[in-house]
């Protein structure tokens, strides 16, 4: 038994571990991917060619919600919408997580920096239902934010920034805003000090070292948080919901809207056009991220030269 035990072990160490051995260990995780996600979206694409007839599902083959989602101008306007509130998070999201992300890494003393590391982490403790009901007691009319812009003067009645664009722009922003840090803090935490080092020594400025050396190698940080918080943002539902309050109109709101109409055809097609816009921002982001890091690679090679 310990004999067949060892050989067992020494099977799937990684020195002495085949393909066989490797896509044997893989099967837990790419069985439960493929029942749970692939089984998901195949479902959901046999869904999307349904037909939904005064109230009822129709079994059927053809392309009439396709046909309807991408000719009606009404979910051109949501897809907009959902792409804009998406662009903007992650665009605010990016400019106050990367001078975050950038203060910790230069922290000396660990303790501190494990201070602001959990500072940073304590939000994903609690869920977005919380949250977002937390923001809409501050961004109410008689809220937090309105009674202190009222008592600095910047305002006499209130802003209104509760069921609009703008507030839930906020709530996402303070719920993403650690998935933009972390991917980034990692970069930076691994980038070579002796590269600072050597850009000083030959006379660069903090600002030139910052746009020579810094940025370009946190180039796939960036790209990973964005990537994140882009694709968050587009299926986000709770807070568009809360903090919308029916007026700001998403596709993840279209969505389960639909699903409760039993308009499921609809709400399929809908969903299946958020998993590819997701892949191709992806895809884009990835490309965009590679050809800065080659490029600063070979520019930096031929100024070696």
């Amino acid at each position: 038994m310990m004999k067949a035990t060892g050989k067992l072990v020494g099977l799937f160490s990684p020195g002495n571990r085949t393909w066989a051995a490797q896509l044997l260990l893989l099967l837990p995780a790419l069985a439960l991917m493929g029942i749970v996600y692939l089984g998901g979206l195949l479902i959901f694409g046999r869904y999307s060619f349904d037909l939904y007839e005064n109230g009822r599902l129709i079994r059927d083959w053809n392309l009439d919600s396709y046909r309807s989602f991408l000719g009606d101008p009404y979910y051109w306007t949501l897809i907009g919408t959902t792409f804009r509130v998406a662009a903007k998070v992650t665009l605010w999201s990016l400019l106050l997580a990367y001078p975050l992300a950038y203060c910790i890494a230069g922290l000396k003393r660990p303790g501190i920096q494990q201070f602001f590391l959990l500072l940073t982490f304590l939000p994903l403790l609690v869920s977005a239902v919380v949250r977002s009901y937390g923001w809409q007691l501050l961004l109410s009319k008689q809220g937090f934010m309105n009674w202190l812009f009222m008592q600095l003067g910047l305002t006499d009645s209130g802003f209104e920034m509760m069921y609009n664009e703008t507030g839930v722009i906020v709530a996402l922003v303070h719920i993403f805003l650690p998935f933009m840090v972390f991917p980034i803090l990692n970069v930076l935490t691994q980038t070579d000090d002796s590269l600072k080092a050597a850009a000083h020594d030959l006379g660069a400025g903090k600002w030139r070292t910052f746009l020579t050396i810094t940025l370009p190698l946190s180039a796939r940080g960036i790209a990973s948080g964005v990537q994140i918080v882009f694709t968050l943002c587009l299926t986000a539902f709770t807070t568009p919901q809360l903090i919308g309050g029916g007026r700001v109109m998403t596709l993840p709101v279209l969505i389960y809207q639909r699903t409760l109409d039993t308009n499921w055809p609809m709400a399929a097609v809908a969903s299946l056009f958020l998993f590819a816009s997701s892949i191709f921002v992806s895809l884009i982001v990835n490309k965009g991220a590679d050809r800065l890091m080659f490029r600063r690679t070979r520019t930096g090679g031929q100024a070696h030269d």
